[in-house]
């Protein structure tokens, strides 16, 4: 998911020659389902559903959240799937049921665009959007466990809504049991993202092998400010 806060002057990096360069893994996607979580934003608590289905025709994930009776996060992703696994077609951020920005995947000219920035980046295999990742990543472990011990990376090349497209580098600190709201995960694989840039997202990921791979536990922060959201799994159920 996007930064909480952005940078105070929000300029794009400028494309990479040849665009980004990363892995392509075998994939193996996990059930239609729904997860509940427990959220925090500083001291504001509240909850959020990230909600995934695919089929025939491609595939839907959305990350709804409120707090203190309002909503705070509002992401969606729709594509398809190929043979690098997710392949997104339009991500959107929104508010209140108005689309605020996107990032537009145009698999016909090999481009990827966005709704302000005007900068474009090549589209290649495997890339994702900051939110479709959250199911593409437990889809890589799923189907290559080795990718799961300490010690072993996944790349994935990520693209914001803000003109921005950058090699997200998951690094597998460690495993083990993780407390949660909703019950305690007897063995789960801990990850993190260092972001490139100050004003970008740091991301803590812990995945459930038990539960296909799927987020139980994810910390998403500036790393210039500290600030972020935090999720922690209450429940998990099939649509």
């Amino acid at each position: 998911p996007p930064a909480a806060t952005a940078a105070p002057a929000d300029t794009p990096p400028t494309p990479e020659p040849g665009g980004l360069q990363v892995p392509v893994y075998r994939t193996q996607l996990p059930q239609a389902t729904v997860l509940r979580f427990e959220s925090r934003r500083g001291v504001v608590s509240g909850t959020a559903e990230l909600a995934w289905q695919a089929g025939a025709n491609g595939y839907r994930l959305s990350l709804q959240g409120q707090a203190l009776g309002a909503p705070f996060i509002s992401w969606a992703s729709v594509g398809v799937v190929d043979a690098a696994g997710l392949a997104p077609l339009r991500y959107t951020e929104s508010r209140r049921g108005r689309e605020l920005r996107a990032a537009n995947f145009q698999r016909d000219s090999g481009q990827v665009s966005f709704s302000g920035p005007a900068v474009q980046y090549p589209l290649v295999d495997g890339m994702q959007d900051r939110l479709s990742w959250l199911i593409q990543l437990p889809a890589v472990l799923q189907a290559n466990p080795a990718l799961a011990q300490p010690g072993e990376q996944v790349q994935l090349a990520v693209v914001g809504t803000r003109g921005d497209a950058e090699v997200w580098t998951f690094s597998v600190q460690r495993r083990g049991p993780l407390a949660l709201p909703g019950g305690t995960v007897a063995d789960a694989v801990h990850l993190l993202r260092e972001p490139r840039r100050p004003y970008d997202t740091q991301v803590q990921v812990w995945l459930d092998p038990a539960r296909e791979h799927l987020p139980v536990q994810a910390w998403l922060r500036v790393r210039a400010t500290g600030e972020g959201t935090e999720l922690r799994l209450l429940e998990m159920s099939t649509p």
